[in-house]
C-alpha cells in the first residue's frame, strides 16, 4: 500500500472548445467539478493542485497523479463536463493510493482512464523491474 500523500494536478488552462459559450476553460471547469464533488467524497492523504498549463494542448484536458517514490501517471482527453470522468477519477485515486509503488496495470484503472494515458513515469528511486539502469558514473 502506498502510504505517501497522493498529489492530483489538474491543468486549469486546458481548452475544450466551449470557452466562448461557457465563459471558462475546460480545465478550470473540470477542476471546479472535482473540487465540488470532493466535499462529499473525502479522500485521505490527497492534495489537489491547479497547474497553469501542463503542455499537453493536443490531448487536453490533462491531469496527473503522483506521490513520493512512486510512479507518476499523466492522463489527457478528459471531457470536463462529463461527470463520469469526475466519478471515475475518485476510483482511480483510491486504486493508485492503495497500490504498491503507485503502479497500475491497464486493467486495474477505471475504464475511462485506460486508453487516455499519456505517460507512466517511474520515480527517481524506482526499484520496479520495469526500470533497468544502463549507465552510472
Amino acid at each position: 500500500m502506498n502510504t505517501n500523500k497522493t498529489i492530483l494536478s489538474i491543468c486549469n488552462r486546458c481548452r475544450d472548445g466551449k470557452e466562448d459559450d461557457l465563459k471558462s476553460r475546460g480545465g478550470q471547469r473540470f477542476l471546479d467539478n472535482f473540487l465540488n464533488k470532493i466535499k462529499n467524497n473525502k479522500i485521505l492523504n490527497l492534495k489537489v493542485r491547479s497547474v497553469a498549463c501542463m503542455s499537453q494542448c493536443k490531448r487536453s484536458c490533462v491531469i496527473s497523479l503522483t506521490s513520493e517514490n512512486n510512479f507518476t501517471y499523466v492522463f489527457g482527453d478528459i471531457i470536463p463536463d462529463n461527470q463520469e470522468f469526475t466519478s471515475e477519477l475518485f476510483n482511480l485515486i483510491r486504486t493508485y493510493s492503495n497500490s504498491p509503488n503507485g503502479f497500475l496495470r491497464r486493467g486495474e484503472r477505471p475504464q475511462l482512464f485506460r486508453s487516455n494515458i499519456l505517460g507512466r513515469l517511474p520515480s527517481i528511486v524506482s526499484n520496479s523491474d520495469l526500470v533497468t539502469y544502463l549507465y552510472k558514473s
